[in-house]
């Protein structure tokens, strides 16, 4: 019976992981790009990254994409092993694979989002946001009946933006504006799983659906005339809003705050099919992240690479005609990331 509960706990440990995730931004052009994307915004997802940017898009835009992020995962073949030696009682097997070091487990954060852009000023856009977190994990053999204590925090918010850009008259300046209303869902739960493989609960399951939010950000472009160089501005959640959970049992998980971020641009097209960026974002926080990329136009091809503060990324473009295809990925200290574009379309 002992040999089956840490198997379980191991399969648990391997399907949800035991540390949190802030949630996957979207956009897989930026995230080829190192996330130098404020002042190139230069495709739909410029909703998230700098709403100014619909004025650079076509008539009509379509994008759909998926962003996951995982941590640790390098360490997943570990704890398959060490599940696989559970399962069969090497003891002997496990040690060595535990000796290895195995730190913490793999988990996923997907982020899906669609947006839609028509006649170089509206959208309308919305994004599944996911987080997972196990914030307890004990496996008590000792105990009768030997179990493992489990409690979990799961989040889900999905924003709506409604987006408007236009260019100020006579002016190289151009700004975009979102109005966001944002729905969610908080799970949580605290029990234990006997040997046996039953559950017994210790706090009462809870589920809260969140009381309805709003919010708003603002981008600036700016172009000089006769420059090779265009700034960008984006400032996300100007207000700092919190998305309130009323009935979830304790006060640290009744809310959410979404805070405000601020982040500055410079984007460099004087070379032919060429495009250079750096960003730094969290500008006015002490949390403060650095970002530079390009990118360079071969035929149908679009090859990007950058940094995400020290990150090295990569992506990837394909233009068919008004079909766009991409993907972009990026090898982040345990938490490696991405994205893909299931859908793109422009004209």
């Amino acid at each position: 019976m002992k040999v089956k509960l840490l198997v379980a706990s191991v399969a648990l440990l391997l399907l949800f992981g035991t540390h949190a995730f802030a949630f996957t931004s979207p956009g897989t052009k930026a995230l080829g790009m190192g996330g130098a994307f404020t002042a190139v915004a230069d495709d739909p997802s410029c909703v998230f990254w700098n709403p100014a940017g619909l004025t650079q898009l076509g008539r009509f835009s379509l994008d759909a994409s998926l962003s996951v992020s995982g941590e640790n995962v390098e360490n997943f073949a570990n704890l398959y092993e060490l599940y696989k030696a559970l399962e069969n009682q090497d003891y002997e097997a496990a040690k060595e694979i535990i000796d290895k070091g195995v730190s913490a487990p793999m988990s996923l954060e997907p982020t899906l989002n669609l947006e839609i852009a028509v006649a170089h000023r509206f959208a309308i856009s919305v994004t599944a946001l996911t987080e997972f977190s196990i914030e307890k994990f004990k496996l008590d053999i000792g105990a009768i009946p030997p179990h493992v204590e489990i409690q979990d925090i799961e989040t889900g918010l999905v924003p709506i933006y409604l987006t408007y850009a236009t260019g100020l008259s006579n002016s190289p300046f151009k700004v975009g504006l979102n109005a966001k209303y944002i729905q969610g869902i908080r799970h949580s739960s605290h029990f234990r799983l006997l040997e046996t493989g039953d559950t017994e609960e210790i706090d009462p399951e809870q589920t809260s659906k969140a009381q309805p939010a709003t919010s708003f950000d603002l981008g600036v472009l700016y172009a000089p005339e006769d420059s090779k160089l265009t700034y960008g501005l984006m400032v996300e959640d100007i207000f700092e809003p919190k998305v309130n959970f009323p009935d979830m049992p304790t006060e640290s998980l009744k809310s959410l705050t979404l805070s405000r971020k601020v982040n500055f641009g410079v984007a460099f097209k004087g070379i032919p099919k060429v495009t250079l960026a750096a960003d730094v974002h969290n500008v006015t926080s002490n949390n403060r992240t650095f970002h530079i990329g390009g990118e360079v136009e071969l035929s149908l091809l679009r090859l990007r690479v950058g940094l995400d503060n020290g990150n090295l990324t990569y992506g990837l473009g394909l233009k068919l005609l008004f079909l766009n295809l991409e993907a972009a990925y990026c090898q982040k200290e345990r938490t490696p990331v991405v994205s893909l574009v299931l859908l793109g379309l422009g004209i």
